[in-house]
């Protein structure tokens, strides 16, 4: 689909939904969250269409440049949760799971694909990560042949991407929170 086609989708779905549901709590089309159309401001609209345009070039990206086995690039936190439930084997699942993180990864750089590292890359780099909490996936055969364990620079905290100036805040943030809760603990312990 072309940028002026995906436009005219997503306006047409917008307008859509909000004749339908208009002063009643609805979720924004394509991409999720919750409003109450005629209750918005136009910034807010807007900022969400431009989001839903760019999830669609995202998704369309994906199907060309991701796994063939794979679903389609999820755009809602619930077509996330989704793709969870109802893969056959382990395999699957995991696929699924990676996908699901990497278009939350995705979202948090605006699905600039562009930027952000390739599906492979990002796959290889989960199944090293410390922040990879499937353990089971981590040591799936069939993953670790598939995706061989590979520290991925950026790769922090939700298994989410940054650039490399941005993740040494992110990384420095998370030290110092962690400083602050040991702080307040030894506090807590001297009290009692």
């Amino acid at each position: 689909m072309s940028n002026d086609a995906i436009a005219r989708e997503v306006d047409r779905l917008f307008e859509e939904d909000r004749k339908k549901h208009y002063g009643q709590l609805s979720i924004f089309p394509i991409v999720g969250g919750n409003y109450v159309p005629g209750q918005e401001n136009g910034g807010v609209i807007s900022s969400r269409k431009k989001k839903a345009r760019a999830a669609l070039l995202a998704r369309e990206w994906f199907a060309v440049h991701g796994p063939a086995d794979a679903p389609p690039l999820p755009l809602s936190m619930s077509e996330r949760e989704r793709l969870e439930i109802g893969s056959t084997t382990h395999a699957q699942y995991y696929l699924s799971v990676i996908v699901a993180v990497y278009a939350r990864s995705l979202e948090s750089r605006k699905y600039n694909v562009h930027e952000h590292p390739s599906f492979e890359d990002y796959a290889c780099g989960v199944m090293a990560s410390e922040y990879n909490w499937w353990d089971q996936m981590k040591e799936n055969p069939q993953m670790r042949d598939r995706f061989p364990p590979r520290a991925l620079a950026g790769l922090g905290p939700g298994v989410n991407w940054e650039p490399p100036k941005e993740h040494a805040r992110t990384v420095e943030s998370l030290r110092r929170h962690r400083e602050c809760q040991d702080r307040i603990r030894a506090e807590s312990a001297g009290i009692r």
